[in-house]
């Protein structure tokens, strides 16, 4: 309120330094004398008609100012609500499709990284739902800090989630896929305070090269997670690209 006040003083005041040059100019012009009057009758005419007006002016420009401030916020709220997990802060599925075929304009090669939970069923049959949230959580967090800032990375599902590692090979894929393996492995996960039960995942990856369709990476990924999982589950599989699509 200070703020508009001291604004609305200061138009005001240039308000009056033009009506009194411009007075007495023309007065000056015309050979009429410049009152004491006249002065006066500047000073207060601007004060009454422009203070109140320029006043209004700014009140109702910071009230609009605060209007979209607000706005603005709710509508970053919806857009983070409508495009992310709430309990990962990963994208939900349909953003992370819709990102990951961005990033694949951007990049000519990548590798498509599908993680599954081990054996998640028994903890929130065991341990309820809201320690399998938990488990889900951390193992998000591990995800989060092996992956690297231009990864697109989604939840996609109960327990399962998506990375897209842009221009990578064959072999880089599978170091950054082993490294999150590793540190899902490492986790300290103590359902309910007691003693620890051990976290791991499985991991498929399907090689973005050729254009292929987003179905069909997403089918090949998912071929070599099934295999990861026929291998005992806790590993990575990463396709032949000398295969044929299925």
């Amino acid at each position: 309120m200070i703020k508009i006040v001291l604004k609305a003083c200061a138009v005001t005041a240039g308000v009056i330094a033009v009506s009194q040059v411009v007075s007495f100019a023309t007065r000056y012009a015309a050979g009429q004398p410049f009152t004491l009057f006249v002065f006066m009758m500047n000073c207060i005419l601007p004060t009454i008609t422009g203070f109140p007006t320029a006043f209004y002016v700014f009140w109702q420009n910071a009230r609009l100012k605060r209007a979209l401030d607000e706005l603005s916020q709710l509508h970053a709220k919806l857009e983070t609500k409508a495009n992310y997990d709430q309990m990962t802060g990963f994208l939900n599925r349909e953003a992370f499709f819709e990102q990951f075929k961005q990033a694949r304009r951007r990049s000519d090669e990548g590798a498509l990284v599908l993680i599954d939970a081990d054996h998640f069923k028994k903890v929130n049959d065991t341990y309820g739902h809201p320690v399998g949230d938990e488990a889900l959580k951390l193992i998000a967090g591990a995800i989060d800090a092996t992956t690297r800032d231009l990864d697109v990375v989604g939840r996609i599902g109960g327990e399962e989630f998506c990375v897209f590692l842009p221009a990578v090979d064959r072999n880089e894929a599978a170091r950054i896929a082993e490294r999150i393996r590793i540190e899902v492995e490492k986790l300290a996960f103590h359902p309910n305070g007691g003693k620890r039960h051990p976290l791991t995942i499985s991991i498929g990856i399907a090689l973005s090269v050729d254009q292929r369709p987003t179905s069909q990476l997403m089918r090949r990924a998912d071929r070599c997670l099934y295999e990861a999982k026929g291998r005992g589950r806790n590993t990575v599989v990463v396709e032949d690209v000398l295969e044929e699509p299925a």
